[in-house]
């Protein structure tokens, strides 16, 4: 890996919404689009971005509603996520532009929502914009889940708004059923990323949903929930070899 030093923020207004990001590549190559997890932001990416690049790709990694230097609305759900990132992309890398998309947890579940926004259900269809898709360590928010209680709000600065944390921990609660369904439908080739036993995320989940899918592939990567963080060498080394199928 590069030890590059920090990339810096820029910002792009889509809609009322004033988001942060960070960059790295050519802009003229193809769009790697990189999703963070609750309560983290692009900078938990910011070691990667130059290897990712290095793939060939103009990498973006964006701050969600919320996070890091983004706008702090006060309104969030997945589908406002989503929403935010497919104007994201078309602010950004516009169509007829396709994506790679890759993200982390809560990134990951708003990952399987964009690609879904995104793809072309008519007869005769042509592909959608996401070409490829890598889900670190979380899926497509599933029903007959956990109960998540919500959180009490911490004596003590957090990096981001903290009503973001108990708002999507209701949806997950509660999830809209065509999240998983609709997740199990697409077709582009999807790379699934189990941090194994040691992850607080149901592992089966991971399973069944790399099995269930058209072209779903699974890898295990045994250092937890954070991955790319844990283990950034072989996070990447899986990435990449998955990235340079034909």
């Amino acid at each position: 890996m590069t030890t590059a030093p920090m990339h810096p923020v820029h910002h792009v207004d889509v809609g009322r919404l004033r988001l942060a990001y960070r960059e790295a590549g050519d802009p003229d190559a193809p769009t790697l689009l990189l999703l963070h997890a609750l309560g983290e932001s692009s900078l938990s990416w910011d070691p990667l971005l130059d290897d990712l690049a290095a793939l060939g790709y103009r990498v973006l990694a964006p701050d969600a509603r919320g996070h890091g230097e983004s706008d702090r609305p006060g309104e969030y759900t997945y589908e406002l996520l989503a929403a935010d990132v497919v104007a994201f992309c078309d602010a950004l890398a516009p169509a007829p532009a396709t994506l790679t998309v890759v993200g982390h947890s809560m990134g990951a579940a708003t990952a399987t929502l964009v690609t879904t926004l995104l793809a072309d259900r008519s007869p005769g269809r042509s592909p959608g914009r996401v070409a490829r898709l890598v889900l670190e360590d979380a899926t497509p928010v599933r029903p007959g889940g956990p109960t998540f209680e919500p959180f009490e709000k911490p004596d003590h600065p957090v990096p981001f708004d903290w009503p973001v944390v108990n708002a999507l921990r209701a949806q997950r609660t509660d999830p809209d059923p065509a999240w998983w369904a609709d997740g199990l439908r697409i077709d582009v080739p999807v790379l699934v990323v189990a941090g194994g036993p040691g992850s607080s995320v149901d592992q089966a989940d991971l399973v069944d949903l790399a099995a269930g899918l058209a072209d779903g592939r699974l890898v295990e990567i045994r250092v937890g929930h954070m991955v790319h963080d844990e283990a950034p060498a072989e996070f990447l080394a899986a990435v990449g070899e998955f990235l340079r199928e034909p």
